[in-house]
């Protein structure tokens, strides 16, 4: 008996370092990016798809404009997970403010419902759900809309960056193929200056 359970335990062992070591389906590398702004601390994490020769072929196509039934999971109307494989997160040290609107500290599950004119950016307080395929309005924690701005360079690997940092605040810009979908993230300092203070 104590042969065969070290048996099984050496071939879980096995299982596990095999599912460790095997690289994410397609090549969408996982990333984290993250920025402290003011005194809070911002990270995103997500896998990076790539535009392997479908130039023209990704905003309006393979990422559909607004909300659509991809046919697996319970959601019917799904927005774009912000990324490939698994959610995208993002997580706030703090309370901020996006695009002037109010979001509490913690960690988010992030959503894109892309239009050409405007997109709409969703912060989803279920993190840890596959993708978009489950995703349920009634989990939103925020929604705001921001305007995709064309680029004039290509990029390859979707990416997060932010630009346009000041003391207490951010832009934070989604870069794929030739657009760029930003919004801005603004902190309290003064507010979480005197929260540590009292803590």
């Amino acid at each position: 008996m104590k042969q065969l359970l070290l048996l099984v335990a050496f071939f879980a062992t096995l299982s596990t370092q095999a599912q460790l070591t095997t690289l994410p389906s397609g090549g969408n590398k996982r990333a984290i990016v993250g920025e402290r702004v003011g005194l809070t601390d911002i990270t995103i994490s997500y896998s990076r798809p790539g535009v392997k020769g479908r130039e023209g072929k990704i905003w309006g196509q393979l990422i559909p404009a607004g909300y659509t039934d991809q046919g697996f999971g319970s959601s019917k109307a799904t927005p774009w997970r912000a990324g490939a494989n698994e959610n995208t997160t993002f997580e706030c040290s703090t309370d901020i403010k996006v695009n002037g609107k109010a979001l509490p500290a913690g960690k988010y599950g992030l959503f894109v419902a892309y239009g050409a004119d405007e997109s709409t950016l969703i912060f989803s307080k279920n993190s840890t759900s596959w993708g978009s395929f489950y995703y349920d309005d009634k989990e939103d924690a925020l929604r705001i809309t921001t305007k995709p701005v064309a680029t004039d360079k290509s990029t390859e690997w979707l990416k997060y960056e932010f630009s346009n940092q000041t003391e207490s605040a951010a832009t934070v810009n989604l870069i794929w193929e030739k657009l760029d979908i930003p919004f801005t993230i603004e902190t309290d300092v003064v507010a979480n200056q005197l929260a540590s203070f009292r803590r």
